[in-house]
């Protein structure tokens, strides 16, 4: 018996600060989350698989409209025709939808009760399901302590969408711990809600699929489902497959010691390369990150408004139809942050305490200028007094950079 374990689909749910230039990658964008999703049931088909488990947030939002509904509709059809059985909980994301209760499904498909843990079994299969949807409004109790014990000669599965101990970046819902689960004696916990993937624990299983598709910059690298076979109520296989359809991409390039821009255009060139390889022929959504020690005074780097379209202008010897720049940003550590290692460590520690305290820094440079400026002749007093004169903490830019030995790009 083999069954696909998904969870986090998020039909409809836009990509999200995309910048795209031409209407085909709109369109691609727009419909992502669908063509994932079809993707998922064709894998089901292919694999021959018994039973699909979708483990909340189907939809994005409670109401979505007729259109992704008779999505759904037909594609759990193709499921049905090929006998493949479908189990649904909903999560924090669509627990106030209507499908399953005015919206007809497919007789494949069922969605689990919200009011208490609904156990069904499949004797033809040998499998078990136990799961519980989330009911309106936030779920904060933990669900998995109700869950009731396992079925004596199934392979006993349990779903549940919700937020384990230890992951502080979601809302935490149905709050559980690890123990909770382990105590509970099901062979498979099929969760959902964490968008990456994980594998707490192997006896039992116990597993994040994370979501089917990477809908932001936050959310890289490839995306899909959990195909598991099973065999005499034992995993023999349990494998990740990558069903998404567009993959997002976060690329960090340091331009510290880089002097030209040739030379940085060419670097750029060579990590958009190994973006679109590791995007195994999907197109790459890619947000671009400078960062550098320098100042980078005088270089494209310092044209935030022109930064995107010298990044495409660079990549044009790329496929521009799989590769989709997303943001770029150029970000430069606070001069108090630089590390001074390089320094003498006694002038190292002067430096450090000064870059801490700027006022009295520039207290001592006014009397050290006035001094200057009385020996200086005239005709450049007026020059000291529009410059460095008025803020005399701007010299330490320049002072660092001349410390480091590193120049801007030309």
């Amino acid at each position: 018996m083999k069954f696909f374990h998904a969870s986090d689909i998020h039909l409809d749910s836009l990509l999200r600060n995309l910048a795209l230039d031409e209407p085909e990658q709109i369109g691609r964008i727009r419909h992502a989350t669908r063509d994932a999703f079809g993707t998922l049931v064709d894998r089901c088909i292919e694999e021959k698989v018994s039973l699909l488990l979708l483990v909340g947030d189907l939809f994005d939002r409670d109401n979505p409209n007729m259109q992704i509904v008779r999505f759904l509709r037909h594609e759990l059809g193709r499921l049905d025709r090929e006998g493949i059985r479908v189990v649904i909980v909903k999560g924090n994301h669509d627990a106030d939808n209507r499908i399953g209760r005015f919206l007809d499904l497919p007789s494949n498909a069922v969605v689990l009760d919200d009011a208490r843990p609904q156990q069904l079994a499949f004797p033809d299969l040998g499998v078990a399901v136990t799961g519980q949807s989330f009911s309106p409004g936030p779920v904060t109790e933990n669900l998995a302590l109700a869950y009731p014990p396992p079925l004596p000669g199934f392979f006993n599965i349990a779903l549940l969408h919700t937020s384990l101990s230890g992951y502080t970046e979601h809302e935490p819902y149905a709050p559980c711990s690890l123990n909770d689960l382990q105590a509970r004696k099901y062979d498979y916990w099929a969760l959902g809600h964490i968008h990456k993937r994980e594998i707490l624990s192997r006896d039992p299983a116990i597993i994040y699929p994370g979501n089917l598709q990477g809908r932001n910059a936050k959310e890289t690298g490839p995306k899909g489902a959990m195909c598991v076979e099973v065999e005499g109520n034992r995993i023999i296989s349990l494998d990740f497959v990558p069903l998404d359809v567009v993959r997002w991409h976060s690329l960090q390039i340091d331009s510290t010691g880089i002097r030209e821009t040739a030379i940085l255009a060419k670097t750029v060139r060579q990590k958009l390369e190994e973006v679109l390889q590791l995007s195994d022929g999907r197109p790459a959504a890619v947000r671009v990150t400078f960062s550098s020690r320098s100042s980078l005074t005088g270089s494209v780097l310092d044209r935030p408004e022109s930064l995107r379209s010298w990044v495409l202008e660079v990549a044009s010897e790329l496929s521009l139809d799989d590769l989709w720049i997303e943001k770029v940003r150029v970000e430069r550590p606070q001069e108090r942050d630089r590390p001074v290692s390089r320094l003498d460590s006694d002038f190292a520690a002067v430096l450090a305490e000064v870059l801490q305290n700027p006022d009295a820094l520039k207290a001592s440079l006014d009397v050290e200028l006035a001094s200057l400026r009385r020996n200086l002749p005239e005709e450049l007093r007026d020059e000291v007094d529009s410059g460095t004169a008025s803020d005399p903490s701007s010299l330490l830019p320049s002072l660092l950079e001349r410390l480091y030995g590193q120049e801007g790009l030309s």
